[in-house]
């Protein structure tokens, strides 16, 4: 036999055992390769979503959130915004009153409220503004309330509470803080320089 036909007969050898090998050595679980496959069902998933709310016809909100699950099977059908909420609201229909924004949020249809967390920060075109680590938006109401702690920056007068637990208007005109803390402050006018 000559070299070439040895190689030849060398090279299919190596190339049948090494199908062996690779043959006997995989195996796949049928359920692991069928989960693969498989669909989340129940859910509804959109991306880079924006969502007109109307009041009487008028625009009252638009909400836009790169990721939105709406589960279909829950009976409280709920809609989570995972990755972070934005909420314009408006005063007529194309002027921004005031704004929201959070990394998560949580809409229950049925009960019409919005839970926020995580950097949830909501302000107005006069300059007030609210921080707080969560709260709810009521859509029913309008109105923001929480339990837990929050700082308020007010524009007239002008001041910075500290606080624990809130509730507040969509537009932050009309803010109730229960419980303020001692470390918060306001600048008031000096009455005597105002011309009567």
């Amino acid at each position: 036999m000559t070299n070439t036909t040895r190689y030849t007969i060398l090279k299919i050898a190596v190339a049948c055992l090494s199908s062996c090998f690779f043959m006997t050595s995989c195996e796949n679980d049928v359920d692991a390769v069928k989960a693969l496959g498989a669909r989340i069902s129940g859910i509804d998933v959109g991306k880079d979503v924006a969502i007109y709310i109307s009041n009487d016809g008028k625009l009252g909100a638009k909400l836009t959130s790169p990721l939105m699950n709406r589960y279909l099977e829950d009976s409280s059908k709920m809609i989570e915004f995972p990755l972070s909420i934005h909420v314009d609201f408006y005063k007529d229909s194309n002027q921004v009153e005031s704004q929201l924004s959070a990394k998560y949020a949580k809409y229950k249809e049925t009960e019409n409220i919005v839970f926020l967390k995580e950097d949830v920060i909501i302000f107005n075109t006069l300059g007030d503004t609210l921080w707080c680590k969560e709260m709810y938006w009521d859509q029913n109401t309008g109105k923001f309330y929480t339990e837990k702690d929050v700082v308020v920056k007010q524009h007239n007068p002008l001041a910075k509470i500290y606080g624990k637990g809130l509730e507040a208007n969509q537009n932050l005109t009309d803010i109730r803080i229960f419980k303020p803390q001692s470390n918060s402050y306001a600048i008031l006018q000096d009455s005597s320089s105002l011309n009567p």
